[in-house]
């Protein structure tokens, strides 16, 4: 089943909590701290799999985690990372946050791939922090937890052209004819209720993907019959067909019903250049041709912004196939004139950041202090609160950094509670 939008719930892998373990052999007492690393947690990466053509599986399945990381054991072993999750996803996918809106990630490559959550970092066991002052470290750092979130998929059809027009005007018979794509149709409007794709061959051009969208009526922009959920996917298309009935009797006011849907949707849209095609001819008499041939030649001149290339309609059949070929080999030629834009993308580059410039900010609350800094933050998130050796180097963190001198200096005491996150520390003076 067809379904071009669904939410899901993503949660990459928690990092595993460092190892806490002494070395006990025989004949070696005081074997020392031995404890490993843990495990980083899995991320959550979404990736195009060009056997996906609908995003319907996300409809029932709506939540995906990643693995988290193992804890890590005695004798330094280091904890095992957990497993990324590959989430397949169709061309032509972009997802978005929920929450913020905010559009993450546009997979419209084959091939593309996203780390949408990344996964935790593994804690340091306490082997990491023996030195020649720190002999024996009874702590070990917690793993951090992996990112969440709510993401929205929408799919938006990767076709070079579109079919646009009223209802049941034969858009779906025509895509039938010219490619393998085998629609539903019937007599009655509203018979394409999905978008259907098919690719065209053999016409004397490289060939190329071309896509029917369900009927549009005024008001689609608005939300009226179908178009508001499907006129997203005219946005990739590179050219679009649009086709008129023949045997209509206001050919010009049903052209300019669509055209203004496309202008109500998208700026974009609507400029995209257009190939005026009139079905259903074998209906007509000559006579009848003639006139609609006209009424099309005036549309061609009266819109100029949309006819950008060869400013002359295409009359064609879907039964006799009379025009066809001349309108495909069209569209072909306009697609030659338009090349594919190549997005580009967003490159984020990673640096690891100078701790002797560890920024930081003290914020008076009432008698107690809130402070924030990015380094104490990822410090805290590791870090067992039960555990009484674990805070003190929280507190000796705290002391390197200046965040204590600073504190002093504001007023703070012996016992002032220092909040960190949703941790707190007493102030030690």
């Amino acid at each position: 089943m067809f379904c071009d939008r669904a939410e899901i719930f993503v949660k990459a892998g928690n990092g595993g909590g460092g190892g806490l373990s002494f070395l006990h052999e025989k004949y070696r007492e005081f074997g020392g701290p031995d404890g490993g690393d843990g495990g980083d947690g899995g991320n959550v990466i979404f990736r195009v799999d060009l056997s996906w053509n609908t995003l319907y599986y996300y409809k029932t399945n709506r939540k995906m985690a990643a693995q988290a990381g193992e804890m890590g054991k005695g004798r330094k072993k280091h904890g095992r990372n957990g497993d990324d999750l590959i989430v397949p996803v169709p061309i032509g996918t972009v997802v978005y946050n929920v929450e913020t809106n905010e559009q993450i990630a546009d997979l419209s490559v084959d091939g593309a791939e996203y780390v949408v959550a990344k996964g935790g970092e593994g804690g340091f066991g306490n082997a990491h922090f023996a030195s020649s002052v720190r002999q024996t470290p009874k702590f070990a750092e917690l793993g951090t937890p992996g990112e969440e979130l709510t993401v929205r998929l929408e799919l938006k059809l990767i076709a070079d052209v579109g079919l646009v027009g009223l209802p049941n005007i034969g858009k779906s018979t025509f895509l039938s004819v010219v490619s393998s794509a085998r629609p539903k149709i019937a007599d009655y409007p509203f018979t394409t209720i999905i978008p259907n794709l098919g690719v065209v061959e053999g016409f004397g051009n490289n060939g190329f993907v071309i896509a029917d969208m369900p009927g549009l009526i005024a008001g689609a922009a608005q939300g009226k019959g179908l178009g508001d959920e499907f006129l997203k996917h005219i946005e990739r298309t590179r050219v679009i067909i649009h086709i008129l009935n023949g045997t209509s009797d206001a050919l010009e006011d049903d052209f300019d019903t669509i055209n203004k849907e496309l202008a109500e949707y998208s700026k974009d849209v609507a400029t995209k250049p257009q190939i005026l095609a009139v079905s259903q001819i074998d209906l007509l008499d000559d006579k009848q041709k003639a006139k609609v041939l006209k009424s099309a030649e005036t549309i061609i001149k009266n819109h100029p912004k949309v006819f950008k290339f060869d400013k002359k309609p295409f009359l064609f059949s879907s039964i006799t196939k009379i025009g066809v070929r001349e309108l495909i080999l069209e569209a072909g030629a306009e697609l030659s004139r338009i090349p594919k834009k190549v997005e580009k993308k967003e490159v984020k580059v990673f640096t690891i950041a100078d701790t002797r410039r560890s920024t930081f900010k003290v914020v008076p609350d009432g008698e107690d202090f809130i402070v924030t800094s990015e380094r104490l933050e990822k410090f805290v998130q590791k870090t067992d609160f039960s555990n009484a050796h674990a805070v003190m180097r929280v507190y000796d963190i705290m002391t390197r950094m200046g965040v204590t001198k600073e504190l002093t200096k504001k007023g703070a005491h012996f016992g002032t509670k220092i909040k960190i996150l949703d941790k707190e520390v007493e102030f030690k003076g």
